[in-house]
């Protein structure tokens, strides 16, 4: 385990090959190098994440984590185990509806669905909340942008959700 700060907040983190370890929290983790930035698919969850060069990689050093500035403190070394390797997109997201849906409620975030206010058949108004998404550990409310009837609800709650990733679908009256 090494103990690693970002944000200011501190967790022990263990990579374990195809997996990491987030205060005891076992997590599928897929990374993909494109040009000096990865994405990196952490349970289901894709996150935009760039590291300065291999040789400028010390504890106090500057990332960037879907494009928010953070500064990454961490004992000793992380990792340990082999690099985790790539995987599809299509098996990272199974499950989850990533296109564009007519009616759909996107994502504007990467998040965990803390509650859902709504069920499918209800009628909803323009602006009522449909559900919370925890992220970044702030919850935000997801609400309805305009007047129609609860089609599908493809989430869950406790469901981590990427950014894009369909929360709600809103059929217009």
């Amino acid at each position: 385990m090494t103990s690693v700060t970002i944000g200011g907040r501190s967790y022990e983190v263990e990579v374990r090959g195809d997996s990491v370890v987030v205060d005891g929290h076992e997590f599928p983790v897929s990374v993909r190098e494109d040009g000096g930035v990865s994405t990196v698919n952490a349970g289901g969850i894709a996150y935009r994440v760039k590291l300065p060069p291999a040789s400028e990689r010390t504890s106090g050093m500057a990332v960037e984590v879907d494009y928010r500035p953070f500064t990454l403190e961490f004992e000793g070394r992380i990792g340990g185990g082999s690099a985790p390797r790539e995987r599809s997109t299509a098996t990272a997201t199974a499950g989850i509806a990533r296109a564009s849906v007519k009616g759909g409620v996107q994502a504007q975030i990467a998040g965990r669905v803390v509650s859902i206010k709504v069920k499918i058949g209800d009628t909803v108004a323009k602006g009522d909340i449909l559900l919370i998404l925890e992220a970044m550990k702030m919850e935000n409310e997801i609400k309805s942008p305009g007047d129609g009837i609860v089609k599908d609800l493809p989430v869950a709650e406790g469901a981590r959700v990427a950014e894009g990733d369909t929360l709600a679908v809103i059929e217009a009256d």
